[in-house]
Formats: structure tokens, C-alpha cells, sequence
């Protein structure tokens, strides 16, 4: 009772200081600072649909012990730099906040550029109107030179991972824009529609096996609704092949996704989710979709087969997680998108049987206050996520809509982010295996190929073909400069490492490091770490 009653608080004064969009943004940094108190045993809420509504969890910790400091008394130019937002817009029914956002970093590269750097400018609008009705809207511009192992792959892919589609920039640079909006309507406490351009993530854990925010912002309507121990979630959205093959012209070839989350409390500490997906296209961009993609609570496997399986690619999935104590989660999820009883029970390694699965155990506050930590692992057989029709594979904009990898894979990841006041500093490392794709070849890790191009039919295994030894460490500190805003001054490094002596696909071999300093607004996660 006494931590439902401390969440009310931190809700009455996260509104009152901080009056913003209704939804937190998918942030791993800031969910490990202001949000462990979502965590504890006796607290019944819904955490693995995200980004988290706030005004349903009563707990807008975005104030925390720096935002709640008393800074009416200083200068005008000290608390919009260091406490405020910069602009601020309020009146009986509305409140509308302006803030730039940047990101200018540069840093020593190990390959033949040398220098990195970003160099991001752009805004960020939120606010509410009425008692119903939130928004954002944000546009950033940037310039960039990354590592060369990611210009491979924005060669590859054309697009900038998660970010959007590439231009040539200078010599060895791209230039690359990425705008978002949402607008909610919350008419009561038991429906939320929201309607925008941006991202989802069904999850606890830094990836997810279902849908994760690694891939670029796209056109979305959500409908959530909460009733007694259960929050239902409807997606729909529109995703978008820009392989150039089926996009003569730059007119991207449209496909649409639609999901469906049933998130169960058993009780304060267990909970028990269930997950459908479905994506339908046609490569020829004259087809409609059939209505059945349209119903919001029928499953789509039955669908499937009713309608002809060759109109879309479904995926079923499940999840739990379990508080083991206060702040102590552990969690997992499994995704189904293939497979055959007589093949899976006679252990032929058929290609048939698709599916990926996730554990992880991740702490709040361990052991010393400002700790989050978190282990978990990840894996995917050959070939899940991909179709026969490339277009209707589980994919968007270039990349994976669940785990960036792909399939074919085994991933470990540990990571470490201490916060303290307006201080933070992050330890994050990745150990995996993958079976990437030589010339001419389909091993199952590039969804981006019809499985229909594999290379045999028995005997898969995840890691199979040029099968690559992945390792991935972050090491970063910074100093939270305005916690309003996001604004921080940073310095770190990025060692990435892939060994593997021949050409592969869709990622590139080498050993590359980058050491970075920077002032950066903490705005969205960016997934490098491939």
C-alpha cells in the first residue's frame, strides 16, 4: 500500500512539473533511472507494452530527485539551460513545451575515415489538450560518418539502422531526416487510441522477440484497452520495402502489419501475455486487403488457412515475467512462426520449424541504490520472421522488425547503467554467434530472402553457415545537463568485433572501434550493436 501510494504521488507531481505527452519515450537509459518503482512486488500494472502509458501507471518519474529541485529562484537563463524546458506554454486547458534536440558528437575511428562524427538539429513539441488529448511531434536533421561496418550496411540496405533512408553526404557521409508524431485520445480509463508515425516494442527485455523499436518510425494506429487484470493491444500499422527491386522510382512498396497483445496480471508479481502478428502485402501493389485484417480480437493462423495462407505471414508468440522481490524481474518470451509436429519430434533439423525465444533477469536498485542491471539471451532459428514473398517477410524499412539480427543466431548481453543525481555511466557487452550468408547463399539469417532460396531442407541449425563470433562493447558516462529536455554531455567508446574470414551478408566482418564525446538530447534508443 505505501508503494501504490508513493506511485500516486509521483504521478500528481510528474503532471504538475512536467504536464506532457501521455506516453514515456522508448528509452533504455531512462526506464533504468526513473523507473524501477514500477518494479516492486505489491505494484499491479502492465510494463511489457510500450512505450509505457503514463497516465495509466500513475507514475510519470520523468521529475525524479533532479527535476524536483526547487529552481523558481534562479535566473531565467539558468533553469531553461539546466531545469526547464525552453519554451513553455500554459493556460487552463492546454499545455504545450518546445525543446531542441541535438546530437553533436564526434570521435577517432579505427578505419580508413578516421574522424566520426553526428550531427543532429531538430525540435521536439508535446503537450495536452483538454483532459483528454495529448501529442508530440518532432523532426530531426542530420549528417552523419559512422564506423565503416555501418556503412556497409547502409550500403547494403540503404537506410541509416533505424533511422531512416540514407543520401550520400560528402565523400563518405549521409544525410538522412527523421520526423514522428502521435496524437491519444484517452475518452476514459479503460480505452486509448493512438494514432501517428513512430514506434512500438512489446517487452521487457533490451530486445524483443515480438516487435522492437530498432527499425525506423512508421504509420501506426494503437487502441489500448484496460480492464481488471488485462490490457489488450491493437496495432495496425503500415511498413514500407524500400529494396530497390520493388520501388522503382523511390515509390516504396507498401505492405501492412497488424498485432494483437493480450497482457494477463495472474497477479502483482506473474504475468502471462499472448501475441499474434500478421503481415499482408502484394508485390504487384494492386491487391486490397481482406477484411479479416481488420478484426480486432480473432486469432490470424485460423485466417490464415481460411483465406489462403499465400495472403500474409503470421507469427504467434508468448511471454511471462515474474518478480522474484522488489525491483527483481526475471522474464521471456517465445515466437512462433512455423512448424511440424512429425519434424520437430523426430529431430530431422526440418526447415519447417521456425521459431525464436528469449530469458533475461534484469534488477532495479541492485544491491546499491541507481543500479539497473540485466542478463539475457536470445535466439532464433534459420529462417524465422522470413516468407516466401519477400515483401510480406516480418520486416520494415530495411531491417527486422523483432530481434536486428534477424534469425539464425545466438545472442548473450549484459548490461550495467548507474545513475546518480545528473549522473550516469553505462556498461553494456554482447557475446554471440551468428550464421551469416556467404556469395549466392541462404543459411536463414537475412530475412530479406525467401526461404525458398535455402540451401537444404534437414539438418538446420542456428548458426549454421558462415557461422561468425559477434562481440559488442559500450562503454559510456555522462552528465545530465537538463532533465526536461534529455540533454546530456557524454564521452565514450564502441569495440565492435565480427570474425569471420570471407565476404558475408547482410552484416560485414572486421574489428572496428569508435571513441566518442558529445552533447546529445537522450531522445530515442539507437541499435549499432550488430
Amino acid at each position: 500500500m505505501t508503494r501504490i501510494v508513493a506511485v500516486f504521488l509521483l504521478l500528481v507531481n510528474g503532471i504538475a512539473a512536467f504536464g506532457q505527452y501521455q506516453y514515456q519515450r522508448l528509452n533504455h537509459v531512462q526506464d533504468a533511472r526513473y523507473n524501477g518503482i514500477l518494479y516492486g512486488k505489491d505494484v499491479n500494472l502492465h510494463t511489457s507494452v510500450r512505450p509505457l502509458d503514463l497516465w495509466e501507471l500513475d507514475s510519470n518519474n520523468y521529475v525524479g530527485s533532479v527535476q524536483s529541485e526547487k529552481s523558481k529562484s534562479y535566473g531565467w537563463l539558468r533553469r531553461k539551460a539546466f531545469h526547464e524546458h525552453l519554451i513553455n506554454l500554459e493556460g487552463d486547458n492546454y499545455w504545450v513545451t518546445i525543446d531542441p534536440i541535438v546530437n553533436f558528437q564526434g570521435g577517432a575511428l579505427n578505419d580508413p575515415s578516421g574522424v566520426g562524427y553526428v550531427n543532429t538539429r531538430g525540435f521536439n513539441v508535446e503537450g495536452r489538450l483538454g483532459e483528454k488529448v495529448t501529442f508530440r511531434s518532432s523532426y530531426l536533421e542530420n549528417q552523419a560518418i559512422f564506423s565503416q561496418y555501418i556503412s556497409d550496411f547502409v550500403e547494403y540496405r540503404k537506410v541509416v539502422p533505424g533511422q531512416g533512408h540514407a543520401r550520400d553526404f560528402g565523400d563518405n557521409g549521409y544525410d538522412f531526416g527523421i520526423p514522428s508524431g502521435e496524437v491519444t485520445f484517452t475518452p476514459d480509463d479503460i480505452f486509448s487510441f493512438t494514432v501517428g508515425q513512430g514506434r512500438n516494442f512489446f517487452g521487457e527485455g533490451y530486445r524483443s522477440m515480438f516487435l522492437s523499436d530498432a527499425g525506423f518510425n512508421y504509420p501506426f494506429l494503437r487502441i489500448e484497452t484496460t480492464f481488471g487484470p488485462v490490457k489488450y493491444t491493437n496495432l495496425w500499422a503500415q511498413m514500407y520495402d524500400v529494396r530497390p527491386e520493388v520501388s522503382p522510382g523511390n515509390n516504396f512498396a507498401k505492405k501492412y502489419l497488424s498485432s494483437h497483445y493480450l497482457s494477463i496480471n495472474i497477479n502483482s508479481r506473474l504475468n502471462v501475455s499472448f501475441f499474434e502478428a500478421i503481415v499482408m502485402g502484394d508485390t504487384a501493389q494492386v491487391e486490397g486487403i481482406d477484411a479479416s485484417f481488420f478484426n480486432p480480437i480473432i486469432f490470424y493462423r485460423p485466417v490464415e488457412y481460411a483465406v489462403g495462407s499465400g495472403t500474409g505471414n503470421a507469427l504467434l508468440g508468448a511471454a511471462s515475467y515474474y518478480k522474484l522481490f522488489d525491483g527483481i524481474q526475471t522474464y521471456g518470451q517465445f515466437v512462433l512462426d512455423e512448424f511440424s509436429l512429425s519434424d520437430l519430434t523426430a529431430r530431422n533439423g526440418s526447415w519447417v520449424n521456425k521459431f525464436g525465444w528469449q530469458l533475461g533477469i534484469k534488477g532495479y536498485d541492485f544491491i546499491i541504490p541507481g543500479l539497473f542491471t540485466r542478463l539475457e539471451y536470445n535466439a532464433a532459428r534459420p529462417f524465422t520472421y522470413s516468407h516466401r514473398e519477400v515483401l510480406t517477410n516480418y520486416a520494415h524499412y530495411g531491417q527486422p522488425l523483432a530481434h536486428p539480427w534477424g534469425a539464425n543466431f545466438q545472442e548473450g548481453i549484459v548490461q550495467l547503467i548507474y545513475t546518480h543525481k545528473r549522473w550516469e555511466a553505462e556498461v553494456r557487452f554482447h557475446y554471440g554467434v551468428m550464421g551469416l550468408d556467404g556469395a549466392g547463399e541462404d543459411w536463414g539469417m537475412d530475412v530479406y530472402k525467401s526461404y525458398n532460396e535455402r540451401q537444404q531442407d534437414l539438418d538446420n541449425t542456428v548458426g549454421q553457415g558462415q557461422n561468425s563470433t559477434y562481440t559488442y562493447l559500450r562503454l559510456r558516462g555522462a552528465w545530465l545537463v537538463n532533465p526536461a529536455s534529455g540533454l546530456k554531455v557524454e564521452a565514450g567508446m564502441n569495440l565492435r568485433n565480427l570474425r569471420q574470414d570471407v565476404t558475408t551478408t547482410p552484416f560485414s566482418s572486421g574489428e572496428f572501434s569508435y571513441y566518442f564525446v558529445g552533447l546529445r538530447t537522450e531522445f530515442f534508443n539507437s541499435y549499432y550493436d550488430f
